[in-house]
């Protein structure tokens, strides 16, 4: 038996592709608690794939006791297609049967079936972000929000508040002061009317899956191995759950503190810095090749880590010969700038180099830093797609909308 299991094992590693030495390690890493520092193009969900895969095979685990949150639906359903696609490959079509009841998806997807399965809460509708703030359009006005300034940027505001409040579970209890029992009365207003229409916002998810969990561990008590991607994106209140839901079993976390980009939404990576003084049993592992990029930008990334004030980071490694290229290159004024970029792409094109599709500009603000290049690029007949556009609730024409509907209200209009 055990020679059959050290086949399987030779194959989760190696087939279709070998896997590094570091990756390997990762895969096979029999401590309770696990933190795994991979950067970009480490093969992070290969990796966290393969390990799925081996506890499934090889260490027999219930497909029931494993659940893997992933940080969208996207890469939710790519992981579970590997999965499944791995395990009917190295011959277990009897687990693949099976394979439904493991859970593989968001953090908000996992509360949501707590909630509806053993809380409660089945017949209550989710509301996501855009939809949120359509709701708290629609409910603001009564809760106060109108009384001065732009009332799509008030509720925009208080939502921001409420992502605050929500991730870094604020006790209401600090909330008494004078300054902040105005929010509190409008949170309390708002959480009445979701309540009163039976809707889950994905903040208040996390929120009640937390205070449910706490009065009833043993909800999640059949949870063996907790899998989490993306760790360096998660707030206090996410951190709270993952505890949770672990505290029966094993904790493996991926991540890369130099990525983290949310903390405009409430994330804080202290939450992965501190893994492991929480978990003083864990063990560290680092994932530091690098298949995606060229050398130029692997060295220009790892010089620029090495700048951060507090921390030290292993060095990625490039698998990729080629070298590329990083270039800065400073200008008198921004129409230059845009002169330049304009004439780069232009040249780019007609050598051949390259197809439209395959450039990308980044900027700090889409909204102030783009039009000059918009126009530019019109004017040359560059075809183009703006992303990061500003928000629905945020451009003027919808601002004046939303005066109008309020004005209306206040007004008596539909009274």
């Amino acid at each position: 038996m055990s020679l059959l299991l050290g086949a399987l094992t030779e194959k989760i590693l190696n087939e279709p592709k070998p896997l590094s030495d570091q990756q390997r390690r990762a895969v096979l890493c029999d401590r309770s608690h696990i933190r795994i520092i991979a950067g970009a193009g480490a093969g992070k969900t290969e990796t966290l794939t393969r390990r799925i895969v081996y506890l499934l095979l090889v260490k027999q685990v219930d497909p029931s006791a494993i659940v893997a949150f992933t940080f969208t639906e996207k890469a939710a359903q790519s992981m579970k297609s590997r999965v499944y696609e791995r395990v009917k490959h190295l011959g277990g079509d009897e687990i693949c049967a099976h394979l439904g009841e493991m859970f593989i998806g968001t953090i908000h997807g996992y509360c949501y079936r707590l909630l509806e399965e053993y809380f409660g809460y089945g017949d209550w509708g989710v509301l996501d972000e855009k939809q949120e703030m359509a709701y708290l359009m629609r409910v603001g006005w009564a809760m106060g929000l109108g009384r001065s300034g732009y009332y799509a940027t008030n509720c925009e505001d208080f939502l921001n508040a409420l992502n605050v409040y929500y991730g870094e579970m604020i006790p209401e209890e600090n909330l008494r002061k004078k300054e902040d029992r105005e929010f509190l009365e409008k949170l309390h207003r708002y959480e009445a009317s979701l309540n009163k229409h039976k809707r889950l916002t994905f903040n208040r998810m996390v929120q009640l899956a937390v205070e449910n969990l706490q009065r009833r561990p043993e909800v999640a008590e059949h949870i063996k191995h907790l899998i989490v991607d993306e760790y360096q994106d998660i707030n206090r209140a996410q951190e709270e759950l993952i505890r949770l839901i672990g505290q029966g079993g094993g904790v493996f976390v991926v991540g890369d503190p130099r990525q983290t980009i949310y903390q405009w939404r409430g994330s804080d990576e202290r939450c992965f810095e501190e893994f492991a003084t929480r978990y003083p049993e864990a063990v560290t592992i680092h994932i530091t090749q690098n298949r995606r990029s060229t050398v130029a930008v692997i060295e220009t990334a790892n010089g620029f880590s090495d700048t951060f004030e507090g921390q030290h980071y292993d060095h990625m490694d490039p698998v990729r010969c080629d070298q590329g290229g990083v270039y800065l290159t400073e200008l008198e004024s921004n129409i230059g700038e845009v002169d330049w970029i304009a004439d780069q792409i232009q040249a780019l094109i007609n050598e051949e180099r390259c197809n439209y599709n395959n450039i990308a500009l980044l900027f700090r603000s889409v909204n102030t830093s783009a039009p000059p290049f918009i126009d530019e690029f019109r004017r040359r007949g560059i075809p183009f797609i703006v992303g990061g556009k500003v928000g629905l609730f945020r451009r003027q024409e919808i601002l004046g909308i939303g005066q109008l509907f309020a004005w209306l209200w206040e007004d008596g209009f539909w009274q």
